[in-house]
Order: C-alpha cells, then structure tokens, then sequence
C-alpha cells in the first residue's frame, strides 16, 4: 500500500488568441507557441485580468 501521489498535468494559465478563437489547446510558450510557429503567424496574449 505504498501508493505515490499521481502527477496532474499542469494546464497553461492563458491560451494565445489563435488557440483560444480556434479552440485548440496551447502550449502557452513564448514568443510563439507551437500551433502559431507551425503556421508562422503572430502569436499574442492578453493580459491576465485579477478579479
């Protein structure tokens, strides 16, 4: 009964607006996540906005 926690995968705090329009999952790397570096487009973020 040596049970080790299981490890969640962490989820990106904030998809770039490519991924977030096209609904795809982002990887959230900067400059350029993958999904805008295969394409070769610009990759933004918005700003986090605190509630």
């Amino acid at each position: 009964s040596d049970k080790q926690p299981t490890k969640v995968p962490r989820r990106t705090p904030m998809a770039c607006e490519f991924c977030r329009g096209r609904k795809m999952k982002c990887d959230g790397i900067r400059p350029s996540c993958a999904n805008c570096g295969k394409r070769q487009i610009a990759c933004t973020y918005q700003p986090v906005s605190v509630v």
